[in-house]
């Protein structure tokens, strides 16, 4: 069965049987939906190598996914794909993913070699880091990067899906300002990553116009609870912003731990919306980001619908945190 049989078969044209398959938004759903289901019934699939030598793409996102930031279980990194998965529907691309381990030879190794022989249009590069030992590699393979969460100096010509960390770092210190707070940390910051070191930057040149000098930063990475709980009744602080919401929640831990009330005490605020920040008790007052639309741009820089990069805004989620 090939796609002029079944093109006979449901009469129409062989560009209507190809648009079925690999560009729904062309024709009309009903006929879509027709034609799946006859091929369904034939058993015919278009033939991949084929397909790409005509199309000259294997419609194939590539995302490479560093285990070692926050491990198996990242909530950043499961809340992409999540988004990501509508993208793939729509515009009928295969995944590849690409875990790997930094800390870990034989996983960069693998990485190393996925990346040089696999099939893949593009990728998505999650947590991207400075002086990163993928970069060769991803270089190497002649394909659009695309970095999701901070750009790499090292990689001018990598496009970069990212957020505004002015708006929503300045929306917070205002926020907690005019809620009565004196004292504000910045808190965690994980080394070599673009996107926290850009927060920690951003927050040290905002602070000033909010809190004076009243204001200070701690970088750590990871954080213990002691540790947090030490810093903030030491640097006598009451208001924290986390570099996410990881970090604001082991302060709203750390002051659980020391019966130091929130918020009427400290007020925290964290950024990711997570399952966790929902859950804290009190709930912490976080900020979303537009993880559906980020998914969408990184998709059509990567597959080349897009040129031009843009930053994107986060949303304040109020909680209990925050008075």
């Amino acid at each position: 069965m090939n796609i002029l049989e079944i093109a006979k078969i449901a009469k129409l044209s062989t560009a209507t049987i190809s648009r079925a398959f690999h560009e729904p938004n062309k024709i009309r759903p009903e006929t879509r939906q027709r034609v799946l289901e006859l091929a369904d019934r034939l058993g015919y699939y278009p033939n991949a190598s084929g397909r790409a030598l005509v199309k000259g793409r294997h419609d194939v996102l590539g995302v490479v996914w560093p285990l070692e930031v926050e491990g198996a279980g990242a909530l950043f990194a499961h809340r992409f794909l999540a988004s990501l998965t509508q993208q793939l529907v729509t515009n009928d691309l295969d995944l590849l993913i690409c875990p790997v381990d930094r800390r870990e030879t034989v996983t960069m190794e693998h990485a190393r070699r996925t990346i040089l022989r696999s099939r893949c249009d593009g990728w998505i590069l999650l947590y991207p880091r400075h002086n990163d030992l993928l970069i060769n590699s991803l270089r190497s393979g002649r394909k659009p990067v695309i970095c999701l969460m901070g750009g790499l100096a090292e990689c001018p010509d990598w496009k970069l899906v990212s957020l505004d960390q002015t708006s929503w770092i300045e929306s917070a210190l205002a926020m907690l300002r005019e809620k009565g707070a004196r004292r504000v940390v910045f808190l965690g910051c994980r080394n070599q990553e673009p996107d926290h070191e850009e927060r920690l930057a951003v927050f040290t040149a905002l602070a000033p116009n909010y809190f004076g000098t009243s204001f200070l930063a701690h970088p750590s990475w990871p954080m213990s609870v002691e540790e947090v709980g030490a810093l903030l009744a030491k640097e006598e602080i009451d208001a924290v912003i986390g570099v996410d919401d990881a970090a604001a929640l082991v302060a709203v831990q750390a002051c659980r731990q020391g019966g130091v009330p929130i918020p009427e005490k400290i007020q925290i605020i964290g950024i990711d919306d997570s399952a966790d920040a929902a859950r804290s008790v009190p709930s912490l007052a976080t900020f979303r980001q537009p993880l559906d639309e980020m998914a969408a741009s990184a998709v059509d820089l990567a597959m080349g619908r897009r040129v031009r990069t843009r930053k994107f805004m986060a949303t304040f989620v109020p909680g209990g945190s925050v008075r």
